[in-house]
């Protein structure tokens, strides 16, 4: 292993991600998974768990695979990036959506953490957008509308709290983000 894993972490997203910027607003798309890792690693999560936050879209955004993943940090980051990916991307996007609800609902309590601050992140994100430009014009820019922003988001956090504790701080914050917007 090179280094320490969250920093080394940071290294490869940084490098993975480089000039991608983020859907909702004019930012280097790697300030999302920095973002997704400091909310785990503050509620206390594991090196592993904070590792792979920092990574969760790296094979789904970028050339990298999760072999890639495997050899630089080991199967346990690769089986948590693994988790929160979405499947094949040429997938209609119910399709990816349906799969990451019924995924994540099975998925060990690691993944849904990750899961969970990934949404989160989204979330605090659009928040940020309807606050300045309004409510109509920050769906605008997403691929689907309010209603089915809002399926997808409430569903994903019901699979998120299926089977574990949902008084997890991580939970809460993410039923209140998504009370704020929906």
């Amino acid at each position: 292993m090179k280094k320490d894993k969250i920093e080394y972490a940071i290294y490869f997203a940084t490098k993975a991600h480089k000039g991608q910027k983020r859907k909702l607003e004019d930012v280097d798309m790697i300030f999302h998974p920095f973002t997704v890792g400091m909310i785990l690693q503050r509620n206390g999560c594991d090196e592993n768990i904070v590792s792979a936050g920092i990574l969760h879209d790296v094979v789904e955004d970028t050339p990298y695979s999760f072999d890639d993943i495997e050899r630089e940090f080991g199967e346990e980051i690769r089986n948590y990036v693994y988790d929160a990916s979405e499947p094949d991307k040429t997938l209609k996007w119910e399709e990816r959506k349906k799969h990451t609800i019924e995924h994540i609902k099975k998925a060990p309590l690691g993944s849904k953490l990750i899961v969970a601050c990934d949404k989160i992140s989204n979330l605090e994100d659009l928040l940020d957008n309807i606050e300045k430009n309004g409510k109509e014009r920050a769906f605008k820019i997403l691929s689907k509308n309010e209603n089915m922003q809002k399926w997808y988001y409430s569903s994903v956090y019901e699979s998120c709290i299926y089977g574990v504790d949902k008084s997890y701080p991580i939970f809460k914050r993410y039923k209140e983000i998504l009370e704020k917007i929906f």
